[in-house]
């Protein structure tokens, strides 16, 4: 194979490098500007391990492992449903693998799935269907713990601004609320609350004084 070709067949795989990232940026501007907009409670995160340069590090309060009756397989494609929580936060209502048209829905992948099991009583003679675990007789329950994945863990910023976003969180001491627009599955974080406030400006009100 001449030089000529391998020119061609590089420019060829850089052109479809560019346009899948092109397509990428296009659905999240497609986002940002359609997307219904879902705030989710962050939980405290160490400072030491949250700032990473130019991101922080998300920790979301919503529980990331699910209590389904139907087994799932690990890498599934399965939808998060997104409910109403209290407070005016949002909540993942429900994992499905078919969700509703005029549901809001993250689309995510299953980290792993495990079934669940309860403790026989004491003096039961149903071993048919028991595991053993220590010489404990457990029967499964039929339902399967789920753990998935958040598609947005990052919330990027000025590198500046990192360290005062930082001690604003250790100075605080609490969670945040990640403001999140969601359209047609796809989720992307719109800002990054700390006490009511985006953090961009707290950390630029640190930076000034």
């Amino acid at each position: 194979m001449n030089r000529r070709w391998l020119l061609i067949i590089a420019l060829i795989g850089l052109a479809a490098q560019f346009s899948v990232m092109g397509l990428m940026i296009a659905r999240r501007e497609m986002t940002l500007r359609n997307g219904v907009v879902c705030r989710f409670l962050t939980a405290p995160v160490d400072p030491y391990d949250a700032f990473r340069g130019r991101y922080v590090a998300l920790n979301f309060a919503e529980n990331k492992r699910w209590l389904c009756d139907c087994e799932y397989v690990r890498g599934q494609r399965i939808y998060a449903v997104i409910g109403e929580g209290t407070n005016g936060y949002n909540v993942i209502a429900r994992l499905t693998t078919r969700p509703e048209p005029e549901e809001i829905y993250i689309r995510t992948r299953v980290l792993s799935c495990r079934e669940e099991y309860r403790q026989l009583p004491v003096g039961t003679n149903d071993v048919a269907r028991a595991g053993h675990f220590q010489d404990t007789r457990y029967v499964p329950t039929g339902r399967y713990h789920v753990c998935f994945a958040w598609p947005f863990d990052r919330f990027y910023m000025e590198e500046k601004l990192a360290p005062e976003a930082e001690w604003a969180s250790r100075r605080d001491k609490q969670g945040g609320v990640a403001v999140v627009r969601v359209w047609r599955g796809l989720g992307v974080i719109e800002d990054l609350e700390l006490g009511g406030r985006p953090i961009r400006d707290v950390a630029r009100e640190r930076l000034k004084r």
